[in-house]
Formats: structure tokens, sequence, C-alpha cells
């Protein structure tokens, strides 16, 4: 079987959770974000979990969940990015006339890390997920070593960085970013000329 046999979908089995959390696992260990023997929740928001507006996307192939991302519409329950970085949030949420959402826990199992190809198809689900919740502006943390990739894939913006902690032995250097939904379609259609992102 090939390693692009894979199909992506939104998960509707919320029982399938801890798959996605085990990924997400995997990626702060191999990050250096937590270590191997940290035993607290790695759900960071399971509050947004099973609510409408999320769409969590996994890739599955032969019954094990191999990729996932969320997405999140602005609701009185909030984002993501209202845990780390509030003050940011609220303020283009008050400010700014934009629908706003958020996008996160993009992951890959170990064996995928170096699939770019399957990264790209949960990016792309990503954006078809985003606009069909109409958001405008999406918020995103990144470890701020990978500023500068999401920089050149996604057209992305910082707004500001901070360190924080999940694993009380690591304290990292996060980033909040910004995109605007429109202008992402645009750029990745370009840099990716045979995908549709629209």
């Amino acid at each position: 079987m090939s390693v692009y046999d894979y199909k992506i979908q939104n998960l509707t089995d919320f029982n399938r959770l801890p798959e996605v959390n085990k990924l997400v696992r995997e990626g702060f260990i191999e990050s250096g974000f937590i270590s191997g023997d940290y035993n607290q929740q790695v759900d960071l928001y399971p509050h947004l979990n099973t609510i409408e507006e999320t769409t969590i996307i996994t890739a599955e192939m032969n019954g094990k969940i191999i990729g996932t991302n969320s997405m999140t519409l602005d609701s009185p329950a909030g984002l993501h990015t209202d845990i780390f970085f509030k003050k940011e949030t609220d303020f283009i949420r008050n400010n700014e006339n934009t629908i706003l959402g958020s996008s996160w826990r993009i992951a890959t199992a170990q064996e995928y890390r170096r699939n770019f190809r399957l990264f790209l198809d949960l990016i792309q689900n990503s954006v078809f997920a985003a606009k069909q919740k109409q958001i405008e502006t999406c918020l995103y943390i990144f470890a701020k070593k990978h500023e500068e990739f999401y920089k050149k894939i996604l057209d992305a913006e910082t707004i500001t960085e901070k360190k924080l902690t999940i694993d009380p032995k690591f304290k990292i250097l996060f980033v909040l970013m910004r995109t605007d939904t429109e202008n992402t379609q645009k750029h990745l259609s370009k840099i990716f000329s045979k995908r549709t992102f629209k």
C-alpha cells in the first residue's frame, strides 16, 4: 500500500479523540515542548473539541489516524488563543470588523513527519473548513522556530511572541500569528499551482 493511500475526513466519532491527542503528545515530545515522562493532559483546549464551531480534520490509513488539524470559529466558547494570548485575541475580536477563527493542533504521526503531501492535504482541508465557517481572520500559535516556515507557507503575520510552559521542565518561545483566509487561499494557490485551495 502506498504511503499516500490515506483518507482525509472530518472527525465525527469523538471517542477517537485520544488518538488525536496521542499524535499531539508525540509531536510535543519530538519538538521538545514536553518530556517523555510528562503525564499531564496534552489536550490543552478540551472545551473546544466537541462544539459545533470546531471542525477536527483527520487523515486515516489502515484504521489509524496519522494526521490531524482543527479549525474553530469564534463563539462564546472562545478560541485556543484565548488561553495564552487573551489580550491580543480580544483586541482583534473587539476592534476589527472581521469573522475570527483559529487553526490549532496540527500534527502527524512520526513515520509521516516528512510526508509534505500529507501536511499540505491537512492545510488544504483546513482552508476549506475556514471557508465553510466563513472565517476571515485566522489565528495560530506556533513555536518560534517554525515562524519563518509558516510565514512562507501561509503568508502569516506575527502579532507577538511569548515564553510559555506546558511541561514545567521547559519554557518555550511561541509566536501568535494571523492570516487572512482569502489571501492565504491565493498565496497557497500561487506557490502550489497544481492544487485547489478554493
